[in-house]
């Protein structure tokens, strides 16, 4: 019978090798384009623009209003690191805050009307990201009414109190104290100076790790969820840095007058969210990818399909190194030996990753060759072997237990289509029929 690797499953349990990353990419990429994700990123930058200037206006009123922060002070920091001078007085909005002091009916609509346009813009979100995680529960309306609405809270006052910690180095910085100990410490300047300059991107950072994990329901490890937001982030800073050089700010400026800032707010929150769309969809790639993965080997093209993407994908995913790792999964099995006898209790299926294998069944023999399954016909109807399969030279599988089989045929409807297509070659082996039989 067959024998397991006998290798230490702790030391190659977070093993990544560059197949399994390309791999990864790879259903990423295609998740992304099969989702349609474009489309929900060409929403939430329009979400964005729609709701830019309420959730401004409901930072300054938590700073403002709760944090006693001084205008001056926020109305500069802003400034230097969002272009809103253009289309939304702040010096002004600041200042009638200061002259409330008691809060009118008025106040009490325009505070409702602004949450609502903010909601835009959330709601978008939770939109792109149900599409990514889409075979996830999906909880009630009600439910996502209060997600929304939470994470449209959290992120407000969390970007209040790192404005108002900016603020406060920023302040601390320019002390006489300062000044003095940069004398003998020349570095410490340098240091404010970078925290202060990095604060916009530690703000980006966090919160991209708090939506996706929160919003994606699923419980992405945390670590996972920090990785993703920090290729996000570094992503879009390295985006910013060739747009300024490619962007000429000043002749749009001159092309379009005002809308100018509007142009190129909207080019950078559309390819900020196909970024945060496409890290995202891989952190749901990263999360399953045993289960996606075993998908793609179903699916995987016969070799005598020569199509250059055909080739591609079989030279990517013939090889499932991350299931290869596993002790649990992985079996090798030496020439002439039996995987499974005819008539013996088995249900699971295998997948053939290394040698050949020989099917012999009523007097025939087939080969099975590296890149293929066998034995889910049992795993799917009767769990009793209708055929013995004997390693025909040195092999290695993959064995799929009968409830990760099933979630594949629950998952991915492809699947579905093709183990549905083997049924009737299933029944033909089973009943000894042949082509003359159905002449």
């Amino acid at each position: 019978m067959h024998k397991k690797k006998s290798s230490n499953p702790v030391a190659r349990k977070h093993k990544v090798t560059l197949t399994t990353f390309m791999q990864s990419l790879f259903l990423a990429g295609n998740f992304f384009v099969s989702n349609n994700l474009v489309s929900y990123a060409s929403a939430c930058a329009f979400g964005f623009l729609f709701s830019f200037i309420p959730v401004l206006m409901m930072i300054l009123v938590v700073l403002i209003r709760f944090m006693h922060a001084a205008p001056d002070t926020v109305i500069d920091l802003i400034n230097s690191n969002v272009a809103v001078e253009s289309y939304f007085n702040i010096e002004s909005f600041a200042n009638s805050l200061l002259q409330i002091h008691t809060i009118t009916n008025f106040e009490i609509v325009l505070a409702v009307s602004i949450i609502w346009m903010a909601r835009r813009f959330f709601n978008s979100v939770m939109s792109g990201l149900n599409c990514v995680f889409r075979n996830q529960l999906k909880p009630r309306p009600m439910v996502r009414q209060f997600m929304v609405f939470g994470g449209e809270a959290i992120i407000v006052v969390t970007v209040a109190v790192i404005v108002f910690l900016s603020m406060t180095l920023r302040t601390i910085r320019r002390t006489s104290i300062l000044d003095n100990l940069a004398e003998f410490f020349p570095w410490l300047d340098l240091l404010t100076g970078t925290i202060v300059n990095l604060t916009p991107f530690a703000l980006l950072f966090l919160s991209i790790a708090f939506v996706l994990r929160m919003g994606s329901r699923t419980k992405p490890p945390l670590v996972m969820c920090m990785a993703a937001s920090a290729g996000n982030t570094l992503v879009f800073w390295a985006f910013r840095k060739l747009m300024v050089l490619f962007i000429d700010v000043n002749r749009y400026n001159l092309v379009y007058g005002v809308l100018s800032n509007v142009i190129v707010l909207l080019l950078e929150m559309f390819f900020f969210f196909i970024i945060f769309l496409f890290f995202a969809q891989w952190l749901y790639v990263v999360q399953f990818f045993d289960i996606l993965l075993l998908s793609e080997l179903y699916l995987l093209p016969d070799h005598d399909n020569t199509s250059i993407p055909a080739s591609l994908r079989r030279i990517l995913f013939i090889r499932p190194d991350s299931l290869l790792r596993k002790d649990t999964a992985s079996i090798n099995v030496r020439k002439g030996e039996f995987i499974y006898k005819n008539n013996e209790i088995g249900t699971d299926a295998y997948y053939l990753a290394q040698g050949t294998v020989q099917i012999y069944n009523a007097g025939h023999f087939t080969f099975i060759d590296r890149g293929k399954f066998f034995g889910e016909e049992a795993c799917m109807f009767s769990g009793i072997r209708s055929e013995d399969a004997v390693a025909y030279t040195d092999v290695s599988l993959v064995r799929i237990p009968a409830e990760t089989f099933f979630e594949l045929l629950d998952r991915n409807p492809k699947v579905s289509r093709k183990a549905l297509s083997q049924i009737s070659n299933y029944f033909a082996k089973f009943y000894g029929r042949t082509e003359e039989n159905f002449i």
